[in-house]
Protein backbone atom coordinates (compact mmCIF):
# COMPACT_ATOMS: atom_id res chain seq x y z
CA UNK A 1 0.00 0.00 0.00
CA UNK A 2 3.02 2.47 1.02
CA UNK A 3 4.35 1.63 -2.54
CA UNK A 4 1.14 1.92 -4.54
CA UNK A 5 0.40 5.61 -3.17
CA UNK A 6 -3.49 4.90 -3.68
CA UNK A 7 -6.36 2.96 -3.60
CA UNK A 8 -5.92 -0.29 -5.25
CA UNK A 9 -8.36 -1.36 -7.64
CA UNK A 10 -7.42 -5.26 -7.70
CA UNK A 11 -4.84 -7.34 -6.00
CA UNK A 12 -2.77 -10.98 -6.10
CA UNK A 13 -1.03 -13.05 -3.48
CA UNK A 14 0.66 -15.83 -4.11
CA UNK A 15 0.79 -17.53 -0.50
CA UNK A 16 2.76 -20.72 0.57
CA UNK A 17 0.84 -23.48 1.82
CA UNK A 18 2.37 -23.48 5.13
CA UNK A 19 -0.01 -20.19 5.45
CA UNK A 20 -3.59 -21.07 5.60
CA UNK A 21 -5.26 -18.56 2.97
CA UNK A 22 -8.70 -17.95 4.59
CA UNK A 23 -6.55 -16.05 7.47
CA UNK A 24 -4.79 -14.50 4.92
CA UNK A 25 -7.84 -13.45 2.52
CA UNK A 26 -9.23 -12.04 5.85
CA UNK A 27 -6.20 -9.87 7.17
CA UNK A 28 -6.05 -8.15 3.38
CA UNK A 29 -9.33 -7.58 3.12
CA UNK A 30 -9.11 -5.85 7.05
CA UNK A 31 -6.29 -3.87 5.31
CA UNK A 32 -7.62 -3.11 1.89
CA UNK A 33 -11.11 -3.20 2.49
CA UNK A 34 -13.64 -4.59 -0.33
CA UNK A 35 -10.81 -4.93 -3.27
CA UNK A 36 -11.29 -7.39 -5.95
CA UNK A 37 -8.55 -10.22 -5.07
CA UNK A 38 -7.23 -13.63 -6.17
CA UNK A 39 -5.08 -16.05 -4.64
CA UNK A 40 -3.79 -19.30 -4.43
CA UNK A 41 -1.23 -21.44 -2.21
CA UNK A 42 2.21 -22.20 -4.00
CA UNK A 43 4.91 -24.30 -4.66
CA UNK A 44 7.65 -21.36 -3.81
CA UNK A 45 6.58 -17.65 -4.80
CA UNK A 46 9.34 -14.68 -6.03
CA UNK A 47 9.86 -11.48 -6.62
CA UNK A 48 12.56 -9.33 -8.81
CA UNK A 49 14.43 -9.57 -5.25
CA UNK A 50 14.37 -13.62 -5.46
CA UNK A 51 12.51 -16.73 -5.08
CA UNK A 52 11.28 -17.85 -1.18
CA UNK A 53 9.55 -21.06 0.30
CA UNK A 54 7.36 -20.58 2.83
CA UNK A 55 7.36 -17.41 2.32
CA UNK A 56 3.95 -14.87 0.45
CA UNK A 57 4.00 -11.73 -1.91
CA UNK A 58 1.40 -9.84 -2.94
CA UNK A 59 0.88 -7.66 -6.06
CA UNK A 60 -1.85 -4.43 -6.15
CA UNK A 61 -2.53 -2.57 -9.65
CA UNK A 62 -4.53 0.89 -9.62
CA UNK A 63 -5.87 2.56 -12.19
CA UNK A 64 -8.57 4.90 -13.47
CA UNK A 65 -8.73 3.65 -17.09
CA UNK A 66 -9.27 -0.08 -16.14
CA UNK A 67 -12.08 -2.37 -15.01
CA UNK A 68 -12.18 -5.73 -12.61
CA UNK A 69 -14.07 -7.74 -11.18
CA UNK A 70 -13.22 -10.80 -9.23
CA UNK A 71 -15.02 -14.19 -9.51
CA UNK A 72 -14.99 -17.34 -7.67
CA UNK A 73 -16.04 -21.20 -8.06
CA UNK A 74 -15.85 -23.79 -5.13
CA UNK A 75 -15.59 -26.85 -6.96
CA UNK A 76 -13.52 -27.45 -10.59
CA UNK A 77 -15.16 -30.74 -11.16
CA UNK A 78 -18.36 -29.53 -12.31
CA UNK A 79 -16.21 -27.35 -15.47
CA UNK A 80 -19.54 -25.45 -17.05
CA UNK A 81 -21.05 -24.71 -14.04
CA UNK A 82 -17.33 -23.37 -12.40
CA UNK A 83 -16.93 -21.48 -15.89
CA UNK A 84 -20.56 -19.88 -15.24
CA UNK A 85 -19.26 -19.02 -11.71
CA UNK A 86 -15.75 -17.18 -12.96
CA UNK A 87 -17.63 -15.26 -15.85
CA UNK A 88 -20.70 -14.10 -14.54
CA UNK A 89 -21.88 -10.73 -15.68
CA UNK A 90 -19.26 -10.67 -18.03
CA UNK A 91 -21.53 -9.75 -21.41
CA UNK A 92 -22.91 -6.83 -18.70
CA UNK A 93 -19.19 -6.17 -17.96
CA UNK A 94 -17.94 -6.11 -21.37
CA UNK A 95 -20.81 -3.53 -23.07
CA UNK A 96 -20.27 -1.33 -20.60
CA UNK A 97 -16.40 -1.17 -20.69
CA UNK A 98 -16.51 -0.88 -24.71
CA UNK A 99 -18.95 2.50 -24.16
CA UNK A 100 -15.52 3.62 -21.74
CA UNK A 101 -13.27 2.67 -24.75
CA UNK A 102 -12.19 -0.37 -23.32
CA UNK A 103 -12.90 -2.91 -25.64
CA UNK A 104 -10.11 -5.23 -24.95
CA UNK A 105 -10.67 -8.21 -22.05
CA UNK A 106 -8.08 -10.32 -20.23
CA UNK A 107 -8.97 -12.85 -17.91
CA UNK A 108 -5.96 -13.81 -14.99
CA UNK A 109 -7.38 -17.54 -13.75
CA UNK A 110 -6.09 -19.80 -10.57
CA UNK A 111 -7.58 -23.33 -10.71
CA UNK A 112 -6.67 -26.28 -8.49
CA UNK A 113 -5.34 -28.78 -10.97
CA UNK A 114 -5.22 -31.74 -9.07
CA UNK A 115 -8.60 -32.61 -10.23
CA UNK A 116 -7.40 -32.89 -13.70
CA UNK A 117 -10.05 -30.50 -15.56
CA UNK A 118 -8.07 -27.78 -15.40
CA UNK A 119 -7.60 -27.43 -19.40
CA UNK A 120 -11.38 -28.22 -19.79
CA UNK A 121 -12.08 -25.35 -17.33
CA UNK A 122 -9.57 -23.18 -19.55
CA UNK A 123 -12.00 -24.52 -22.50
CA UNK A 124 -15.27 -23.69 -21.16
CA UNK A 125 -14.13 -20.30 -19.50
CA UNK A 126 -13.11 -19.36 -23.15
CA UNK A 127 -17.27 -20.15 -24.38
CA UNK A 128 -17.98 -18.41 -21.47
CA UNK A 129 -16.24 -15.12 -22.18
CA UNK A 130 -15.11 -14.62 -25.85
CA UNK A 131 -12.96 -16.36 -28.38
CA UNK A 132 -10.06 -13.73 -28.89
CA UNK A 133 -9.29 -12.80 -25.21
CA UNK A 134 -6.77 -13.74 -23.34
CA UNK A 135 -6.69 -16.20 -20.46
CA UNK A 136 -3.49 -16.06 -18.47
CA UNK A 137 -2.61 -17.61 -15.20
CA UNK A 138 -1.31 -20.77 -13.51
CA UNK A 139 -1.90 -23.84 -11.70
CA UNK A 140 -2.22 -23.53 -7.56
CA UNK A 141 0.43 -25.45 -5.56
CA UNK A 142 0.72 -26.72 -2.10
CA UNK A 143 5.08 -26.28 -1.80
CA UNK A 144 5.58 -30.24 -3.71
CA UNK A 145 3.16 -32.15 -1.94
CA UNK A 146 0.73 -32.51 -4.78
CA UNK A 147 -2.26 -33.05 -2.67
CA UNK A 148 -4.58 -30.42 -2.17
CA UNK A 149 -3.78 -27.13 -2.90
CA UNK A 150 -6.35 -23.88 -2.09
CA UNK A 151 -7.43 -21.13 -4.33
CA UNK A 152 -9.53 -18.14 -3.46
CA UNK A 153 -10.35 -14.77 -3.97
CA UNK A 154 -12.52 -12.52 -1.36
CA UNK A 155 -15.32 -14.42 -2.14
CA UNK A 156 -14.26 -17.35 -0.59
CA UNK A 157 -11.59 -20.11 -1.01
CA UNK A 158 -11.01 -23.79 -0.56
CA UNK A 159 -9.33 -26.60 -2.37
CA UNK A 160 -10.30 -28.13 -5.61
CA UNK A 161 -11.73 -24.61 -6.38
CA UNK A 162 -10.92 -21.83 -9.11
CA UNK A 163 -10.95 -17.86 -8.96
CA UNK A 164 -10.28 -14.84 -11.78
CA UNK A 165 -9.87 -11.56 -12.38
CA UNK A 166 -11.36 -9.90 -15.28
CA UNK A 167 -9.85 -7.26 -17.05
CA UNK A 168 -11.23 -4.96 -19.40
CA UNK A 169 -8.42 -2.26 -20.58
CA UNK A 170 -7.52 -0.50 -23.90
CA UNK A 171 -4.34 -1.06 -24.20
CA UNK A 172 -2.43 -4.69 -25.10
CA UNK A 173 -0.74 -6.76 -22.76
CA UNK A 174 2.15 -8.31 -23.86
CA UNK A 175 2.67 -11.91 -23.22
CA UNK A 176 5.34 -14.55 -23.88
CA UNK A 177 5.63 -18.43 -23.35
CA UNK A 178 8.81 -20.59 -23.10
CA UNK A 179 10.25 -23.76 -21.71
CA UNK A 180 13.67 -24.76 -23.24
CA UNK A 181 13.14 -28.33 -23.67
CA UNK A 182 14.17 -31.20 -25.54
CA UNK A 183 13.11 -34.73 -26.40
CA UNK A 184 15.43 -37.08 -24.87
CA UNK A 185 13.59 -40.43 -25.99
CA UNK A 186 11.97 -40.98 -29.91
CA UNK A 187 8.13 -40.90 -30.15
CA UNK A 188 5.72 -43.11 -28.58
CA UNK A 189 2.11 -43.85 -29.07
CA UNK A 190 -0.27 -43.00 -26.64
CA UNK A 191 -2.04 -46.95 -26.38
CA UNK A 192 -4.52 -46.38 -23.05
CA UNK A 193 -5.18 -42.81 -21.31
CA UNK A 194 -8.27 -41.40 -19.37
CA UNK A 195 -8.78 -37.77 -18.15
CA UNK A 196 -5.39 -37.40 -16.38
CA UNK A 197 -4.09 -40.63 -16.20
CA UNK A 198 -1.62 -42.28 -18.56
CA UNK A 199 -2.16 -45.57 -18.55
CA UNK A 200 0.20 -47.12 -21.39
CA UNK A 201 2.85 -45.62 -24.00
CA UNK A 202 3.22 -48.24 -26.91
CA UNK A 203 1.25 -50.89 -25.55
CA UNK A 204 3.15 -51.25 -22.18
CA UNK A 205 2.83 -49.79 -18.47
CA UNK A 206 3.31 -45.90 -18.80
CA UNK A 207 6.01 -46.21 -16.39
CA UNK A 208 8.30 -48.86 -18.12
CA UNK A 209 9.07 -45.57 -20.67
CA UNK A 210 10.88 -43.93 -17.81
CA UNK A 211 12.44 -46.66 -16.35
CA UNK A 212 13.65 -47.73 -19.43
CA UNK A 213 14.74 -43.70 -20.27
CA UNK A 214 16.35 -43.36 -16.66
CA UNK A 215 18.35 -46.63 -17.15
CA UNK A 216 20.16 -44.60 -20.46
CA UNK A 217 21.22 -42.48 -17.39
CA UNK A 218 22.72 -45.08 -15.28
CA UNK A 219 19.56 -44.43 -12.89
CA UNK A 220 17.41 -47.56 -11.86
CA UNK A 221 14.40 -45.36 -11.19
CA UNK A 222 11.45 -46.27 -8.51
CA UNK A 223 8.10 -45.22 -8.37
CA UNK A 224 8.46 -42.97 -5.38
CA UNK A 225 11.38 -40.92 -7.20
CA UNK A 226 8.72 -37.94 -7.78
CA UNK A 227 11.36 -35.63 -8.70
CA UNK A 228 12.72 -37.38 -11.61
CA UNK A 229 9.40 -37.35 -13.27
CA UNK A 230 8.79 -33.97 -12.66
CA UNK A 231 12.61 -33.23 -14.01
CA UNK A 232 11.90 -34.99 -17.01
CA UNK A 233 8.56 -34.49 -18.40
CA UNK A 234 6.19 -35.79 -20.87
CA UNK A 235 6.19 -33.62 -24.35
CA UNK A 236 2.98 -33.49 -26.38
CA UNK A 237 4.22 -33.77 -30.35
CA UNK A 238 2.58 -32.92 -33.38
CA UNK A 239 4.07 -33.39 -36.34
CA UNK A 240 7.09 -34.38 -35.12
CA UNK A 241 7.34 -31.30 -33.03
CA UNK A 242 6.79 -30.84 -29.10
CA UNK A 243 3.50 -28.85 -28.54
CA UNK A 244 3.50 -28.75 -25.18
CA UNK A 245 4.71 -30.26 -21.78
CA UNK A 246 2.94 -32.41 -19.45
CA UNK A 247 4.05 -32.73 -16.04
CA UNK A 248 3.74 -36.11 -14.35
CA UNK A 249 3.40 -36.19 -10.29
CA UNK A 250 2.64 -39.93 -9.16
CA UNK A 251 2.84 -43.68 -10.27
CA UNK A 252 -0.22 -46.13 -9.85
CA UNK A 253 0.10 -49.63 -8.81
CA UNK A 254 -0.35 -51.03 -12.08
CA UNK A 255 2.49 -48.47 -13.72
CA UNK A 256 0.05 -45.67 -14.64
CA UNK A 257 1.51 -42.19 -14.15
CA UNK A 258 -1.08 -39.39 -13.58
CA UNK A 259 -0.40 -35.98 -14.95
CA UNK A 260 -1.77 -32.57 -14.06
CA UNK A 261 -3.68 -32.33 -17.35
CA UNK A 262 -4.46 -34.37 -20.32
CA UNK A 263 -2.40 -36.78 -23.21
CA UNK A 264 -4.54 -38.01 -25.93
CA UNK A 265 -5.23 -41.11 -26.79
CA UNK A 266 -3.85 -42.30 -30.14
CA UNK A 267 -1.28 -38.84 -29.82
CA UNK A 268 2.48 -39.39 -30.21
CA UNK A 269 4.55 -37.93 -26.84
CA UNK A 270 7.98 -38.29 -25.83
CA UNK A 271 10.12 -37.73 -22.46
CA UNK A 272 11.63 -33.90 -22.42
CA UNK A 273 14.36 -32.58 -20.29
CA UNK A 274 16.04 -29.13 -19.85
CA UNK A 275 19.60 -27.92 -19.66
CA UNK A 276 19.50 -24.74 -16.72
CA UNK A 277 21.34 -22.71 -19.62
CA UNK A 278 18.89 -23.23 -22.11
CA UNK A 279 15.48 -22.55 -19.74
CA UNK A 280 16.78 -19.87 -18.20
CA UNK A 281 17.16 -18.25 -22.18
CA UNK A 282 13.90 -19.67 -23.18
CA UNK A 283 12.63 -17.68 -19.89
CA UNK A 284 14.90 -14.33 -21.27
CA UNK A 285 13.21 -14.64 -24.79
CA UNK A 286 9.34 -15.04 -22.92
CA UNK A 287 9.86 -12.06 -21.44
CA UNK A 288 11.41 -10.16 -24.60
CA UNK A 289 7.84 -11.05 -25.95
CA UNK A 290 6.13 -9.93 -23.90
CA UNK A 291 7.70 -6.28 -23.79
CA UNK A 292 7.35 -6.48 -27.40
CA UNK A 293 3.70 -7.25 -26.96
CA UNK A 294 3.08 -4.11 -24.62
CA UNK A 295 3.60 -1.60 -28.79
CA UNK A 296 6.12 0.14 -27.25
CA UNK A 297 4.41 0.89 -23.91
CA UNK A 298 6.90 0.69 -20.52
CA UNK A 299 5.53 -2.26 -18.18
CA UNK A 300 3.78 -1.29 -15.35
CA UNK A 301 3.88 -4.92 -13.68
CA UNK A 302 5.31 -8.27 -14.80
CA UNK A 303 3.63 -11.03 -13.40
CA UNK A 304 5.06 -14.86 -13.73
CA UNK A 305 3.54 -18.35 -13.97
CA UNK A 306 6.11 -20.64 -13.63
CA UNK A 307 6.28 -24.05 -13.08
CA UNK A 308 7.52 -26.11 -10.35
CA UNK A 309 9.22 -28.61 -12.28
CA UNK A 310 11.56 -25.41 -13.42
CA UNK A 311 12.47 -24.59 -10.52
CA UNK A 312 13.49 -28.49 -9.48
CA UNK A 313 15.74 -28.37 -12.65
CA UNK A 314 17.23 -25.11 -11.53
CA UNK A 315 17.82 -25.64 -8.38
CA UNK A 316 19.74 -23.06 -6.61
CA UNK A 317 19.87 -21.51 -10.28
CA UNK A 318 17.06 -20.60 -10.62
CA UNK A 319 17.31 -16.93 -9.50
CA UNK A 320 19.62 -16.86 -12.54
CA UNK A 321 15.93 -17.02 -14.37
CA UNK A 322 14.74 -13.93 -12.21
CA UNK A 323 18.13 -12.11 -13.46
CA UNK A 324 17.25 -13.04 -16.79
CA UNK A 325 13.62 -11.34 -16.11
CA UNK A 326 15.39 -8.23 -14.95
CA UNK A 327 17.54 -7.72 -17.67
CA UNK A 328 14.29 -6.99 -19.90
CA UNK A 329 12.65 -5.40 -17.00
CA UNK A 330 14.97 -4.20 -15.21
CA UNK A 331 12.73 -1.43 -13.37
CA UNK A 332 9.84 -3.03 -13.45
CA UNK A 333 7.94 -5.00 -10.46
CA UNK A 334 7.73 -8.68 -10.51
CA UNK A 335 5.33 -10.88 -9.05
CA UNK A 336 5.33 -14.65 -9.53
CA UNK A 337 4.93 -18.17 -8.07
CA UNK A 338 6.24 -21.72 -9.25
CA UNK A 339 2.53 -23.63 -10.18
CA UNK A 340 1.44 -27.19 -10.87
CA UNK A 341 0.52 -25.51 -14.45
CA UNK A 342 0.66 -22.49 -16.44
CA UNK A 343 -2.00 -21.21 -18.49
CA UNK A 344 -1.23 -18.89 -21.79
CA UNK A 345 -4.43 -19.14 -24.01
CA UNK A 346 -4.10 -15.73 -26.54
CA UNK A 347 -5.59 -15.22 -30.21
CA UNK A 348 -7.80 -17.66 -30.26
CA UNK A 349 -5.28 -20.43 -29.86
CA UNK A 350 -7.21 -23.82 -29.14
CA UNK A 351 -4.67 -25.22 -26.75
CA UNK A 352 -3.20 -23.18 -23.29
CA UNK A 353 -2.46 -25.23 -20.61
CA UNK A 354 0.82 -25.61 -20.19
CA UNK A 355 3.84 -27.70 -18.28
CA UNK A 356 7.27 -27.00 -17.64
CA UNK A 357 7.27 -23.63 -19.34
CA UNK A 358 7.61 -20.02 -17.90
CA UNK A 359 4.68 -17.66 -18.68
CA UNK A 360 5.92 -13.95 -18.59
CA UNK A 361 2.64 -11.23 -18.66
CA UNK A 362 3.17 -7.28 -18.81
CA UNK A 363 1.28 -4.79 -18.04
CA UNK A 364 1.45 -1.88 -19.77
CA UNK A 365 1.84 1.72 -18.12
CA UNK A 366 0.05 3.85 -19.91
CA UNK A 367 -2.50 6.12 -18.72
CA UNK A 368 -5.71 4.12 -20.96
CA UNK A 369 -3.94 0.69 -20.08
CA UNK A 370 -3.43 0.64 -16.22
CA UNK A 371 -0.85 1.41 -13.88
CA UNK A 372 1.09 0.06 -11.10
CA UNK A 373 3.51 1.22 -8.33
Amino acid sequence: MKKLGQTPGCGLIFASARHQLPEVLEEAARLLGSVPLIACHTAGEYTEAGLTRGGLVVLLLASAHLICTSHFAEDVADVELAAQQLSEGFTRQSQAARSLGLGLSTTLLLVDSMAGTGEQLLQALQRHTRMFQSILGGAAGDDGAFQAPWVGSDQGSGPGAASALQFFHQSPWGVGIGHGLKPQTPPMKVTRAAGNVLYELDGRPAFEAYQNYAATRGINLTSDDTRFLMENELGVMVLNQVHRARAPVGVGPEGEIKLVAQVPTGGSVCILHGEPDAMTEACRQAAEAAKEGLGGAKAAAVIVFDCVCRGAILGDAFDQEITALRTVFPETPICGFLTYGEIARTGGRLDGWHNTTCVVVAIPARSDGGTHK
